[in-house]
């Protein structure tokens, strides 16, 4: 493993560690750990580019980063994310989730952006309704899918950590 992918490596795990440290906390007033965890997941996700070979585009786009991987390396990561919570995390549809982690990075880690049309009385009849309507997970604002994230993050960490 060339220096600059060991750098960008070990960057994306103390990242996932320190987000690790918020999620157990209990006294978090935000999203800062998924938000860390996503920027974990974008730095591994570039370092599995540049150990395939491909010099990672400077974006958060991470549809476009996870199709310029090769083939290959999807199998192994996909092997390795399914088997981690199996019957738990749902990897169908990757592609739209690999958007939403987009939108919270770019979008939704500024709240007061994501709501900047909306009153505060408007904001919070959003989300009444949103739970009057049993707060269903597809109709959110903002989409995590928190276990489909830990699982792609053990995959992208395998793949590395094995082409060392």
């Amino acid at each position: 493993m060339n220096d600059r992918i060991a750098r960008m490596f070990r960057e994306a795990q103390d990242r996932l560690h320190d987000a690790d440290i918020l999620a157990g906390t209990g006294e978090t007033r935000s999203d800062s750990q998924a938000i860390i965890r996503i920027l974990g997941f974008e730095i591994l996700l570039k370092c599995a580019l540049l150990l395939s070979g491909q010099e990672p585009k400077n974006s958060h786009n991470y549809k476009c980063l996870w199709l310029a991987l090769p083939e290959q390396a999807h199998s192994k990561v996909l092997e390795v994310a399914t088997a981690a919570m199996p019957g738990h995390a749902d990897l169908a549809n990757l592609e739209e989730k690999l958007m939403w982690w987009q939108f919270v990075f770019q979008r939704a880690r500024y709240h007061y952006e994501l709501y900047e049309n909306y009153t505060f009385n408007e904001q919070a009849e959003l989300g009444e309704l949103w739970v009057a309507l049993g707060a269903p997970d597809h109709e959110a604002v903002v989409q995590y899918f928190p276990l489909e994230l830990h699982c792609l993050i053990a995959g992208l960490t395998e793949l590395i950590e094995n082409a060392a």
